[in-house]
């Protein structure tokens, strides 16, 4: 069980983690979960440290390099790299079309790049590309012809250029000070610059079914749950203007994290019936399915299959539908007309 932090205020506004309305009481991975009553934001009640977190992230980039999913020679497609272009299409389409067609020179950072994938269909676009990545993940996104950098964007720091892109997908949810850092990636946009947020939405109808054994909410690493109403709030806190909220649920995000969640649970009960009837039940053990490997190839295969069904799903249910797994948001420098 990795060394826990409590959190004492609540990351949207700072009001005494204490004073928060229970949701969830402390389950078997030592987090529970809390809704603040002043901003409406869901936080954990504690979380790993950094040094535990760091660790785990080394410990996953080692173990990827190992099952084949390292960089290959830059101008050479990596595997997983089809589905950050498909991602990219969305982000494109709720643009309006101002991503898929750069300027000369534009530029685009990814904050949290990993091994670089979407910086690669970033490439393809025509942006010179960047990215921020503290773990070893770092050494696959900069072999494949990316600069790498490590910055504390939760800090003051400055990297002395703006960008006319960032991403920043899958990483608010991780950081203790979110307004923080969403300040840093205003005071990083060139004008007329284009950021996409995506997190998980706390209001995912699948959540509400599993309670804290929802694979998504990654407890002990996830510090922040964010709905649309809160992740608008910080955007506002952070002076960005909200270009785009979208929410439509996918087959995806319907299915997979349900049976992630699925499979926990069995093998928790499992290591519980061996190890005797106090024994906690384990939280993540399924999380290596999406990794390499030849199983990690087979899950990317069907969920290419299933992501034929998306349209469907966003035709007959809204691009604002509240209960979809992620939310994406496209914002801009305050001066830029919002249309949420």
């Amino acid at each position: 069980m990795p060394a826990l932090v409590a959190t004492q205020r609540c990351p949207l506004c700072e009001r005494d983690a204490a004073l928060a309305r229970e949701l969830y009481p402390i389950g078997p991975a030592g987090v529970g979960i809390g809704r603040c009553e002043r901003c409406g934001l869901a936080f954990a009640t504690s979380g790993a440290t950094a040094a535990e977190l760091g660790a785990e992230y080394d410990a996953r980039a080692a173990r990827d390099r190992g099952e084949g999913t390292a960089a290959s020679a830059v101008g050479r497609a990596r595997p997983g790299v089809a589905r950050k272009r498909a991602r990219l299409r969305l982000y494109d389409r709720l643009s309006h079309g101002r991503i898929r067609s750069p300027h000369p020179g534009s530029r685009a950072l990814d904050i949290g790049c990993n091994t670089g994938l979407l910086l690669d269909a970033l490439r393809e676009l025509g942006y010179r590309t960047e990215g921020i990545e503290r773990s070893p993940a770092a050494a696959d996104a900069s072999a494949a012809g990316h600069r790498i950098r490590r910055a504390d964007i939760e800090g003051a720091s400055d990297l002395g250029v703006r960008f006319d892109l960032i991403t920043m997908t899958h990483v608010l949810e991780h950081l203790r000070r979110p307004v923080a850092a969403l300040e840093w990636v205003r005071r990083h946009l060139a004008p007329g610059g284009l950021a996409v947020v995506e997190v998980p939405n706390f209001d995912d109808l699948a959540r509400e079914r599993w309670g804290l054994a929802y694979r998504p909410l990654e407890l002990g690493d996830h510090l922040s749950f964010f709905d649309r109403r809160t992740l608008l709030r910080a955007l506002e806190r952070a002076s960005l203007a909200t270009l785009e909220l979208w929410s439509a649920p996918q087959a995806g995000s319907l299915l997979f994290p349900s049976l992630l969640s699925g499979l926990d649970l069995g093998l928790g009960l499992l290591r519980r019936a061996r190890g005797g009837r106090d024994a906690p039940a384990p939280v993540g053990d399924a999380s290596r399915v999406r990794g390499g490997g030849r199983l990690g190839r087979l899950t990317e295969r069907l969920l290419d299959g299933l992501d034929r069904v998306d349209p469907a799903l966003e035709g007959v249910f809204g691009a604002e539908c509240p209960w979809g797994a992620n939310l994406v948001a496209l914002v801009g420098l305050e001066d830029a007309p919002s249309t949420v």
